[in-house]
């Protein structure tokens, strides 16, 4: 007989011997088995296989394989029973809680054993503890659940070959189920008549109601428990009872709660450049609970990179230093054996603006358009705020406000005293915000702050004119004689340093008499100043000089 639970894979194997050629056939319940691909048929080196990749309740039954050649035919049966989510105990289940497979040997020493279950070598741990001694191998395997049941083979060997036993190992009493499902209880009995019929959950008796039914007909009673929660998990008893005693068999269920998410991701996170990101939610359902996660459909590792961690049902993924790469679907999947659950969460990584390119103070002429003109990367999109001494700009017909790509701009047009001031621009996206800034002023006409006087000389002495201008530079400055411009020479000299404009006349002489003028110029105008040279010297009669 073999025993397998829904959804898992098994196999009906048979050796064979005999004169070729070998015909082979199936059978199941007397009929011939059709062709499917839920399942696999195959017969090579005398092994006949029929191998089901995902066993349903429909495909239990009695599995007749017939083989044959020109000289005779020979057929074996198996009972093949899939169970469901529901248990059947007859007469006297035992909850185990410790099993223990034990095989005799015999052979040549030295020899080895190992012990497997479904191909898999099991070793000694916490879970199983593997003894070979005095020709006896054993393997006890503590704290049964249902993932124990199976085929346990053990091997011998030493230098003459090999040699297998297997024992099949059922865990009754044993019920684990997940929640939401329905579980039928079956107890089956006899005894003289009447019989009573009492179903007990601990010390508290069952009747029919809500989630729990009770049927009883001659010589069985079922329970059956619909939509089992958390709360349902425990020991249940069958009692019979008739004048002669009673009798009781019971089994204990554990409903095991699929993993969910009590908290999930939160559906999108923005995160600024450089920074980190932390995604945390938050886990249901009965242990063991594997958390994996995903980014955009590649499996996440622990790394420099990713810090993942589950504890006390929260699950953690930080992401550290995040780049604009790191954007995308992030999943978190929680399974258990009862099922998993998925969330997700939309990862955003933003660079906060920065300027690349900032406008620099300006002096203007009057009545001139003027562009302030900066440059700002970052992540789109942006928003962009102009201020002039703290009070918001507009697009306007004096102010027009542009950007293209990434060129941000301000044009002011017929620049006037009213628009001298500090000019801001801010910008910003959802992550952060940059500011740049500078003076914008009128260019000054030159004016003299300290004028030339008028000077008298002797003649052959030397004179020095001297004028102080402020205004904005570059200015030039020139010197006039009576209208006529001033050439340096041997005895004139001419400078302009720290804002004070010179002309030096050596030597004088009575032609330099005169009115002198010193004429500041720039972008934004012309000043002059002028004073009196007076040339005084003696009056020779006419033959004595």
């Amino acid at each position: 007989m073999i025993q397998v639970t829904a959804g898992e894979p098994a196999i009906l194997e048979y050796t064979v011997t005999g004169t070729p050629e070998l015909k082979t056939k199936w059978f199941k319940d007397g009929k011939p088995l059709p062709a499917s691909k839920k399942y696999r048929i195959s017969f090579k080196n005398n092994i006949a296989q029929l191998k089901f990749y995902a066993t349903e309740l429909q495909d239990s039954g009695e599995y007749t394989f017939e083989i044959s050649n020109d000289v005779g035919i020979s057929s074996c049966t198996t009972s093949f029973t899939v169970l469901g989510w529901y248990c059947l105990f007859a007469k006297s289940p035992l909850v185990l809680l410790c099993a223990e497979q034990n095989c005799k040997i015999s052979g040549s020493l030295p020899m080895t054993v190992s012990w497997f279950k479904q191909d898999t070598e099991i070793t000694s741990s916490a879970k199983y503890t593997v003894q070979f001694a005095e020709g006896s191998a054993s393997l006890e395997i503590k704290h049964l659940d249902a993932s124990d049941a199976g085929v346990y083979i053990c091997r011998a060997t030493n230098s003459a070959g090999s040699k297998e036993s297997s024992s099949t190992l059922f865990i009754k009493g044993l019920v684990i189920c997940f929640t939401f499902l329905d579980i039928l209880l079956i107890f089956t009995f006899k005894g003289t008549t009447p019989l009573t019929v009492k179903w007990f959950k601990g010390d508290t008796e069952l009747v029919t109601g809500g989630a729990c039914y009770i049927m009883t007909e001659a010589l069985s009673s079922y329970l059956e428990l619909y939509a089992v929660k958390l709360t349902d998990s425990g020991k249940y008893t069958c009692q019979v009872s008739n004048v002669a005693g009673s009798v009781t068999c019971s089994a204990n269920l554990f409903v095991k709660e699929p993993a969910a998410f009590k908290e999930k991701l939160e559906p999108t996170h923005l995160v600024k450049k450089g920074g980190y990101a932390e995604l945390t939610c938050e886990v249901t359902g009965t242990p063991e609970i594997k958390i994996t996660w995903f980014k955009d459909d590649r499996e996440l590792k622990e790394s420099d990179k990713y810090n993942i961690s589950f504890t006390k049902s929260l699950a953690i993924l930080r992401v550290s230093e995040v780049d604009t790469e790191d954007s995308g679907e992030y999943i978190c999947e929680a399974k258990n054996d009862a099922g998993k659950d998925t969330c997700s969460s939309v990862v955003t990584v933003k660079e906060s603006p920065y300027f690349s390119k900032e406008f620099q103070s300006l002096e203007v002429l009057k009545d001139s358009d003027v562009v302030l003109e900066c440059e700002v990367l970052g992540t789109p999109p942006f928003e962009v705020f102009w201020v002039k001494d703290d009070k918001p700009v507009r697009s306007s017909k004096k102010h027009r406000i542009s950007m293209e790509k990434s060129l941000i701009s301000l044009h002011v047009f017929r620049f006037d005293a009213s628009d001298v001031g500090e000019y801001q621009c801010r910008v910003t996206n959802d992550v952060g915000s940059c500011l740049c800034h500078s003076n914008v002023t009128l260019k000054e006409p030159p004016q003299f702050l300290k004028k030339m006087e008028n000077i008298s000389s002797l003649r052959g002495g030397t004179v020095v004119f001297q004028a102080a201008i402020k205004g904005s530079l570059p200015i030039t400055v020139s010197w006039l004689k009576d209208n006529d411009e001033v050439i340096e020479d041997s005895n004139i000299k001419m400078t302009f340093v720290n804002n004070v404009a010179t002309l030096m006349v050596r030597s004088i002489e009575l032609k330099h008499d005169g009115k002198y003028f010193c004429q500041a110029k720039n972008e934004a105008g012309i000043q002059r100043c002028s004073a009196l040279l007076t040339v005084k010297g003696w009056s020779y009669p006419e033959g004595l000089q």
